[in-house]
């Protein structure tokens, strides 16, 4: 639990840089979070590792999601709308685009923490097998 709490402040303060980046970092983070949880632990390696990375999820999710609203609020909705009717080809709307951005930080945030936890248990799993 300790290093679950470790490693979701260390996620946390890491993906304030945004979703990709905490997508990116939830591989390495998980990875040493269930390392360390399952040397640390009494548990068994995986059971530890997944307890490091379920404790380690929540802030770390809330820190990417955080860090994207934060730059989505400086770009602007109507900029957003700008760039994706751009891409896509079609008028998109400020309040459309901004729809879109929450439904993929909601996307971001289910495979960051499906990542981090799998890694972590992957990790805890792999630490006590040496």
């Amino acid at each position: 639990m300790i290093w679950g709490g470790i490693g979701g402040v260390v996620g946390l303060l890491v993906s304030l840089l945004g979703s990709l980046v905490g997508i990116l970092a939830a591989g390495f983070i998980g990875f040493s979070c269930g390392r360390r949880a399952a040397v640390a632990g009494r548990q068994a390696g995986a059971l530890s590792g997944l307890v490091g990375g379920a404790v380690a999820a929540p802030a770390y999710v809330l820190g990417s999601t955080l860090g994207a609203l934060f730059a989505a609020r400086q770009i602007g909705a109507a900029e957003i709308a700008t760039t994706l009717s751009d891409v896509l080809g079609t008028q998109i709307s400020a309040d459309e685009a901004w729809i879109y951005l929450l439904f993929s930080l909601i996307l971001s945030a289910i495979l960051e923490a499906v990542i981090l936890v799998l890694v972590s248990s992957a990790a805890g799993a792999w630490t006590n097998r040496e």
